[in-house]
């Protein structure tokens, strides 16, 4: 390995915390951050190097094919969209002038635009089915690393490794920790583009759009009690994992002890 970190935006590895029976989760074997389509030939090759194999997009299918993804040499693809409804999405997910425009021009779809936005985190735990998809690929990696994103490594980023992290027993505190770090490394873009809403008065949607949220979170914990009766009814019966799953998964991506 040259010792090239990627440059990739809010790229960071999810271990280095502890897990269960104080244990520490693996560092090398979970990568997170944005899509791919703008990574340098140098940043594919640091994530070669980091043995990166897998690449799990959580993107829309209209992002997907707006942008589509570079890959390491030698990574396979797997993408699923983690919101079902981005696949309805009329307006481009990232396309900010024209969202902006959109819910400048009218109140209702501004309205609509907040009570979808602030409901994100708790559909994805209503439909985790592409977690589950993801742990399963986690069980089935190897020696090999994965690199999992959306667009801006955030949101369907956030749920999915702090899914994971809680999964090999990181405290909620910790894993919350982990998820705000994505407000140090926002979209170059992001700046301008809070300015331009904060113009038009629509600044509450693209702040909600733009940052990590605590409260955003906490609402994915606790759709897992209303949906699912808890955090053990949905590691069993949401993302479809025996207890000898869970623990495999704990043997392989915690140090051992």
């Amino acid at each position: 390995m040259d010792g090239h970190w990627p440059s990739i935006v809010n790229f960071r590895d999810i271990g280095g915390v502890l897990g269960v029976g104080g244990r520490q989760v693996l560092t090398g074997r979970v990568f997170r951050g944005v899509a791919l389509h703008d990574a340098s030939d140098a940043d594919l090759a640091a994530l070669a190097d980091l043995r990166v194999g897998l690449v799990f997009d959580l993107r829309s299918t209209q992002e997907v094919a707006a942008l589509p993804d570079k890959l390491p040499a030698g990574a396979r693809y797997v993408h699923m969209p983690a919101v079902r409804e981005f696949e309805d999405a009329t307006t481009g997910l990232l396309d900010w002038d024209a969202l902006i425009d959109e819910v400048a021009a009218s109140p209702e779809a501004l309205a609509e635009s907040e009570a979808f936005h602030a409901r994100v985190y708790a559909g994805m735990i209503e439909r985790p089915q592409v977690f589950a998809a993801l742990v399963h690929e986690m069980l089935d990696a190897g020696d090999s690393a994965i690199y999992v994103h959306c667009a801006a490594g955030k949101d369907r980023t956030g749920v999915a490794c702090a899914i994971i992290q809680r999964l090999l027993g990181v405290s909620h505190d910790d894993a919350l920790k982990g998820y705000l770090v994505s407000n140090d490394n926002p979209l170059p873009d992001v700046d301008e583009v809070r300015a331009r809403a904060r113009q038009r008065g629509v600044e509450t949607l693209i702040d909600l759009m733009t940052g990590a949220q605590t409260w955003q979170f906490d609402m994915a914990w606790d759709q897992m009690d209303q949906a699912w009766g808890g955090w053990d009814n949905f590691v069993r019966d949401g993302l479809q994992l025996t207890t000898r799953d869970v623990e495999t998964l704990q043997a392989t991506y915690l140090l051992v002890s």
